[in-house]
């Protein structure tokens, strides 16, 4: 085993934590995780199970370059980890578990975080299912606090299930075909890259599945100065909505956001066979050839008052200012 002493470690730490100009992190990881057997464990779920139970600190863990082809489960009592990778293309945690191979979508995930205070940065989480296998996780996040740094997220139908709870993701990349950020979570995604991909014969391509269903639930999904692209260049053919509602109250904003992408004019489509109650689906100030309204159902909002649109910021829609790590950057109001 390499022999790491704590200025190494913690420089380390530092270099891969504080790219783009965040503030220095001064800790040394707790673990590290190598495929070649240089760290403290081989596999993730390894050091997962070792770190300690309700941890009212940070518990840092880092992980080196490579594929590891493992399910890694953050149990609820596992609070305040941190996965840290050596960049989203080198890092990668892959399964292939589907609702197509037999599986419910939940436990689909390849990474299942539960665990309050979580973390992850410059990680990819990939299930290769693939489109044909239906719904197929690669991460899902049922947690409060969750933050998610320089990720990506690669799958097709249901890649990013943000199941539940207040989380942040920032610089991430999002790759999918149909309902590709799903759940019931108060997230906001800010500067992300969402990217749409072919997918199966006949499907069109829904970009996000809200699922609100109490008027007075604390749930919604905010894309803020997020870049909507086209992943594979035969998706132009295809038909694509920003959204559908899976909750009878499901909220959805786009805000400030580059919709490089040829949208339905409708903008939003409704699941087949369901009757609407009340969605909440807002578009503020967004850009790019997607971002023309004309046309849009009458149920999707289209504002320009930002008095209107404050209300889901990062400050107030997740109150990000009392929990962000101000490791990661973030802005906590409009542009």
């Amino acid at each position: 085993m390499a022999y790491f002493t704590t200025t190494m470690v913690m420089i380390l730490l530092a270099c891969i934590l504080c790219r783009g100009g965040c503030q220095q992190i001064t800790q040394p990881p707790n673990a590290i995780v190598a495929l070649d057997g240089s760290g403290n464990y081989t596999t993730i779920m390894a050091a997962v199970s070792a770190a300690p139970n309700s941890s009212i600190t940070k518990y840092y863990i880092l992980i080196k370059q490579g594929t590891y082809n493992e399910y890694v489960q953050i149990e609820e009592w596992k609070t305040n980890i941190v996965l840290i990778g050596e960049g989203m293309d080198k890092t990668i945690i892959s399964g292939n578990k589907s609702y197509g191979g037999g599986i419910r979508t939940y436990d689909s995930a390849t990474v299942g975080v539960n665990g309050q205070g979580f973390m992850a940065q410059d990680i990819t989480f990939r299930n290769i299912a693939g489109a044909q296998m239906q719904q197929a996780v690669a991460l899902r996040a049922t947690a409060d606090s969750c933050t998610f740094y320089r990720c990506k997220f690669d799958g097709f139908q249901d890649t990013l299930y943000a199941h539940s709870g207040k989380q942040f993701y920032r610089e991430c990349t999002i790759l999918g075909t149909v309902d590709f950020i799903c759940g019931d979570a108060v997230a906001v995604f800010q500067n992300c890259l969402v990217e749409a991909r072919m997918p199966l014969p006949g499907q069109y391509i829904t970009i996000t599945a809200q699922q609100k269903n109490g008027e007075k639930e604390a749930s919604g999904f905010v894309l803020q100065n997020c870049t909507l692209q086209l992943a594979t260049p035969d998706a132009d053919n295809v038909t694509m909505y920003l959204g559908r509602p899976w909750g009878n109250f499901s909220t959805t904003v786009i805000m400030q956001s580059s919709i490089d992408l040829l949208i339905n004019p409708k903008g939003w489509i409704e699941f087949q066979g369901e009757t609407l109650v009340r969605p909440f689906y807002m578009e503020f100030k967004n850009r790019g050839p997607g971002a023309n309204t004309t046309g849009r159902v009458t149920w999707a909002r289209i504002t320009n008052d930002p008095n209107v649109t404050s209300s889901f910021t990062v400050r107030n829609f997740i109150q990000g200012d009392k929990w962000i790590p101000s490791t990661v950057p973030h802005y906590l109001d409009l542009l």
